[in-house]
């Protein structure tokens, strides 16, 4: 029986000890450089603010959000980077598991926990931050607005003042963003950016980020110049207070993460099967 076909928890195990070992050797100094960077924006805001000013919790979470999802993006070029290169590819060929159960060991390290000490790291020191008696830092970072307050916010201002179409649109389309929809999105959004870096980790084998953060801009100005026209024209044609405008959004909303959702599985799948095939 093919051990590369099958799946055993010992070995998963061991793989994910040996793995979550390498971590500091291999991606340590990326990780904690992107735990950091919320210290560097603090200390620039120090230095160019009069009086420090506020940096609010929602811009705080947004810095540590971009960071972790660059951890997600890193971590199987620094900690799988050897995993399809012919010669320096055996160690990796060699380890006593699956590949399946080696894969599956990658898409964890990548996806959820290099990701994951990211965050709790950047919370820790945003904790830390929020003590000091002086600097940017006045709220602790869980007191941040309620997004579903702020769009009924929104939506009394835009019902009690006159609003052009574009306004009326933007009202109609905050009915269809609720907290529920971003937080799917986000989520989906997060998978999607995983899937992206660690199919490319196993088809590129030299500038691996580099190559997949051009491929990606390439691709995105494509799609703008094709999809572009389309939406100038529905800008313009679509009658912004019909009730057909918040089925077209629902409709966009729901296509959209059913795509991302696609997509990630297509790109996983994908990154499997090229990897159960690869020879050193």
């Amino acid at each position: 029986m093919d051990m590369n076909r099958n799946f055993e928890w010992s070995r998963f195990c061991k793989v994910v000890r040996k793995d979550f070992g390498n971590i500091w050797q291999q991606a340590g100094t990326t990780l904690l450089m992107l735990t950091l960077i919320p210290l560097g924006v603090w200390l620039v805001r120090m230095a160019l603010t009069v009086g420090y000013g506020t940096i609010v919790p929602e811009a705080r979470w947004s810095v540590i959000g971009m960071m972790v999802v660059l951890a997600s993006g890193l971590t199987p070029s620094r900690l799988y980077r050897t995993c399809n290169l012919p010669k320096e590819g055996i160690y990796f060929a060699m380890l006593p598991a699956s590949k399946l159960e080696k894969y599956l060991s990658m898409l964890l390290f990548s996806i959820l926990v290099c990701p994951l000490m990211c965050l709790v790291g950047s919370i820790a020191l945003d904790y830390l931050l929020t003590l000091l008696p002086f600097g940017p830092y006045e709220k602790w970072l869980w007191q941040t607005d309620d997004l579903a307050e702020l769009l009924d916010e929104y939506r009394r201002i835009v019902a009690s003042s006159p609003t052009d179409g574009a306004g009326e649109q933007v009202c109609l389309f905050t009915k269809v963003l609720t907290p529920g929809w971003v937080v799917l999105s986000m989520v989906l959004s997060y998978l999607y950016n995983a899937a992206i870096f660690i199919f490319t980790n196993i088809i590129f084998k030299k500038h691996k980020v580099l190559q997949t953060v051009l491929w990606i801009w390439l691709i995105s100005f494509v799609v703008s110049l094709v999809s572009a026209p389309m939406m100038f024209r529905f800008g313009f044609e679509f009658d912004p207070s019909a009730a057909e405008f918040v089925h077209s959004v629902e409709v966009f909303f729901v296509s959209t993460m059913a795509l991302s959702a696609v997509m990630t599985g297509v790109l996983l799948c994908w990154g499997w099967h090229k990897l159960k095939r690869m020879s050193y």
